[in-house]
């Protein structure tokens, strides 16, 4: 729960950055020189890069966390936004705030490939599901610090922009103190041979309850990760590429499915321009509007935490983005009329909401499945191109939605139709694609691949020896 408490920094970070650039005193210093307004083009460019930088981190990271230990990655990942903090401290041009987002948004794409990852090989079994979402709960609940903290500046100091800047120190400062007395996960002992560290990270987790043995958990490691070997150089499975080749190719896909099905049921709608559909309703308090969908968010992270070990991470990821879709398509219809009735405009908010609640928890599921999902050698590279391809779906959307909703297609609020059309095809997909491994041990998921089981039969499947 610390490691997954270290998200808070990354939801805190991407809504205080995506709020400074509203702030008078931000304005005033990054504006041109006689005017009053930042350039589109330079905010258009920030975002861009920022998003661009989640990849490239996403992509390097790899390197490192599987040559070097994923304790060494959080390290790594530190030092990447204490550069970004650094930079936006002494940021007085534009370019040099484009330079602190290429850092910001490295470090932000590390933490997503990484944590996910770290938590899915130091929990239990039982509790993966758990601790996974806790990630994305925490995140959340960072996203909502930032906010707060920028309204309650917005009232006492407007053209204060530099104090919020400043408050990303303490949460560095917390992540330092977490990421020193983080242990290494046990999986990526074994598989460097390291196996007294190993046992010994076990024995200090779990030593105190009756009947473990250390040793027991270290040997199974050991003989799942030589079957993952031995399978790889039977079928030609190995070097850089070894991720798309075979039935790792296959892996990969249902690793990034869940996060790319998040983008086409229409995320940037309902999240990015979230305020655009409530001001739509009559309601000009943006602060109000993040309040209410932060609430919506922590109340299904809560339920989807909870639930998922029990229920399983399939239902939980095709149901609600099949419910996303249907508030799409709902938020579509009711673009056909005058939703400025208060009857329509209420269904305009009601939907809109929906669609939060639904996305969020599934969204997070996606990266249990992303970490979950792939060989215990090829954990951190399948993890981070799949979070890597999400995201550059992401990326296309952020440009091509602005255009959708206020561009020159000018479809306003009937940009539902479309993201109810291609959500629809993406939760097909889902259905068809997606296992259920909740529970589920590395060697057990191995099995079921290997002897190509049915994806949509994992959970009636009984392994042969665990």
């Amino acid at each position: 729960m610390a490691a997954a408490f270290s998200a808070s920094l990354e939801g805190y970070q991407i809504n205080l950055n995506g709020g400074l650039v509203s702030n008078k005193g931000f304005i005033r210093q990054m504006a041109s020189p006689g005017t009053k307004i930042i350039k589109g083009k330079y905010v258009s460019a920030w975002g861009g890069i920022q998003s661009a930088g989640q990849t490239i981190g996403q992509i390097l990271l790899q390197y490192v966390t599987d040559g070097f230990g994923r304790k060494i990655a959080l390290y790594v990942i530190w030092v990447v936004l204490v550069v970004s903090v650094l930079i936006e401290c002494f940021a007085t041009h534009w370019y040099h705030w484009l330079v602190a987002k290429l850092f910001a948004g490295m470090g932000v794409g590390m933490l997503q490939s990484t944590l996910p990852l770290y938590l899915a090989e130091i929990s239990p079994t039982q509790l993966k599901g758990l601790f996974i979402n806790a990630y994305t709960f925490w995140f959340v609940l960072g996203q909502l610090f930032a906010s707060v903290a920028l309204n309650r500046l917005h009232i006492s100091a407007p053209y204060d922009f530099r104090t919020p800047i400043y408050s990303q120190w303490a949460m560095i400062g917390v992540s330092a103190i977490i990421f020193v007395f983080l242990p290494e996960t046990p999986w990526y002992l074994v598989s460097k041979g390291k196996l007294d560290q190993a046992k010994k990270v076990l024995t200090k987790m779990h030593g105190r309850k009756q009947g473990y043995d250390s040793q027991e958990q270290v040997d199974l490691m050991m003989s799942t990760i030589a079957s993952e070997r031995a399978a790889a150089e039977q079928n030609s499975e190995l070097g850089p590429w070894a991720v798309f080749q075979g039935k790792n190719l296959l892996r990969f896909i249902i690793a990034a499915w869940p996060k790319i099905t998040q983008q086409l049921v229409g995320l940037t709608v309902f999240n990015t321009y979230a305020t655009y559909f409530f001001q739509k309703a009559g309601n000009k308090d943006p602060f109000l509007v993040t309040l209410i969908l932060s609430c919506v968010q922590l109340i299904s992270m809560i339920m989807t935490a909870v639930s998922t070990d029990k229920l399983g991470r399939r239902p939980l990821t095709v149901y609600p983005y099949a419910i996303t879709v249907l508030s799409l398509l709902s938020l579509g219809i009711v673009g056909c009329f005058d939703y400025s009735k208060p009857a329509l405009s209420s269904l305009l908010i009601f939907f809109a909401c929906l669609a939060t609640f639904s996305t969020t928890g599934a969204s997070a599921i996606g990266y249990a499945y992303a970490a979950e999902i792939p060989q215990q050698r090829l954990r951190a590279r399948t993890t981070a191109f799949a979070l890597a391809f999400s995201n550059m779906v992401a990326i296309m959307f952020s440009f091509t939605t602005p255009l959708m909703i206020n561009g020159d297609a000018q479809w306003g609020v009937k940009t539902g139709f479309f993201f109810a059309g291609t959500g629809a095809v993406a939760v097909v997909i889902c259905w068809f694609i997606l296992p259920e491994v909740a529970c589920r041990t590395p060697a057990e998921i191995d099995e079921m691949f290997e002897k190509k089981i049915n994806l949509r039969k994992f959970k009636q499947y009984s392994p042969s020896n665990y």
